[in-house]
């Protein structure tokens, strides 16, 4: 016993020996990083196209110019890589038998100035579906913050799961890099903070697509 007693107190027992597994109720995120390759496919495709594109500023909310439909632009092998990122979140939430229906693809080509308000998506079809930001081009900087430079926002993506519980997270703000693609459920609020102070200009694309349950047997 008293060599018992000795090992005991030898071993001093640290947080690293706490083994952890986190569970989480509410809507998830899944943040997916994507080949450079397919962000060059992206871009090259829509400055060839852009002349010829359909303005999609009558359907979405933003305060952007240059908002533009590219479902038709986007090959379908590229189409499958998307289908594929949602098939993942499926798994992740446990739902992989759902059916998935891609619906429109667009870009948002935000200047100086420009903004998005928080908002949710749906679908012509569907109010249930998942929706995606893929950052596909920024500036190097987003300008002068007005106060408290430590904690930026310019430019910056931000989701809220409209939860004020002191115990969770209410807000989830982020500076999204080129190839960063971050996929979620239509219902979660999301915008974009107007930047300032540079000529360069900060594009991604959004992709929506319309979750289907499988019928009951």
């Amino acid at each position: 016993m008293a060599n018992l007693k000795k090992t005991f107190a030898q071993k001093k027992v640290t947080l690293k020996d706490v083994k952890m597994k986190p569970y989480m109720l509410g809507n998830m995120i899944i943040k997916f990083e994507m080949p450079l390759q397919i962000i060059d496919e992206i871009n090259q495709a829509y400055d060839e196209k852009v002349e010829t594109l359909v303005s999609m500023n009558n359907e979405l909310v933003g305060k952007i110019e240059e908002e533009n439909e590219i479902t038709n632009i986007i090959t379908e092998d590229t189409k499958l890589l998307f289908i594929g990122c949602f098939q993942q979140y499926l798994k992740s939430i446990t739902k992989p038998s759902w059916g998935i229906h891609l619906q429109k693809a667009w870009v948002n080509e935000m200047k100086s100035g420009e903004y998005n308000p928080l908002h949710f998506h749906s679908s012509a079809k569907s109010d249930l579906g998942l929706s995606s930001v893929l950052m596909l081009k920024r500036p190097d900087w987003y300008g002068v913050e007005a106060s408290n430079e430590e904690t930026p926002s310019n430019g910056w993506l931000e989701f809220t799961g409209g939860n004020q519980d002191p115990l969770g997270i209410s807000q989830f703000r982020v500076d999204a890099q080129v190839g960063d693609f971050y996929v979620f459920p239509y219902t979660m609020l999301h915008g974009v903070y107007p930047f300032n102070s540079t000529d360069e200009k900060r594009r991604t694309m959004s992709y929506n697509c319309d979750l289907v349950k499988p019928p009951v047997k």
